[in-house]
């Protein structure tokens, strides 16, 4: 995986972010969690982010609006959510239905960057 990759990752539950944010950066990746929404829009103003995962419920909000402006800056993304009806919907989106292993975020993760690389 390249090192230095920035990742923006939205998810409220303490508990899952502080998990994901350990894999990530135990793979050498840059981390920003945030809480929600407009914490998040806040984070991809002030930086490039390389990838993006983002759970698809919030306590501010759905994120449509966020995944619509990532899409639109070319910003890859990974959904995360216990919803697959809400998942299917994100389609061709890389996502993930709660509960998932950290080894398949991981892969989805060195996937999606790699098939970004510049």
């Amino acid at each position: 995986m390249t090192s230095g990759r920035h990742i923006l990752l939205v998810e409220d539950e303490s508990a899952i972010a502080d998990l994901i944010r350990t894999a990530l950066e135990a793979s050498d990746l840059r981390v920003t969690a945030c809480p929600g929404v407009q914490s998040a829009v806040n984070a991809v103003e002030q930086g490039p982010v390389d990838l993006a995962i983002i759970d698809l419920s919030l306590p501010d909000g759905p994120p449509d609006r966020l995944i619509a402006e990532l899409k639109a800056g070319g910003i890859p993304l990974i959904a995360i959510s216990g919803d697959p009806v809400r998942l299917a919907t994100l389609t061709p989106i890389p996502t993930l239905e709660k509960p998932f292993r950290v080894r398949a975020l991981m892969e989805l993760v060195r996937s999606t960057l790699d098939s970004t690389a510049k």
